[in-house]
């Protein structure tokens, strides 16, 4: 190996540092769909519709 490149003795620790920390700020893609407000009222607005139609022929 060449003599002139020592790496640092504690390099892969804070890589690995780095990367818990990104993972730990990453948001998956379902939080971000139901964060939206648009989609949370639709998803609301889809659940009460289906129970009324579910419920239509007990009636």
């Amino acid at each position: 190996m060449n003599d002139e490149y020592k790496p640092s003795p504690d390099f892969v620790a804070k890589v690995m540092q780095r990367v818990h920390a990104y993972e730990a700020e990453k948001v998956s893609f379902i939080e971000r769909i139901f964060w939206s407000r648009p989609v949370r009222y639709a998803l609301a607005g889809g659940g009460t519709v289906f129970g009324i139609l579910k419920a239509a022929p007990v009636f």
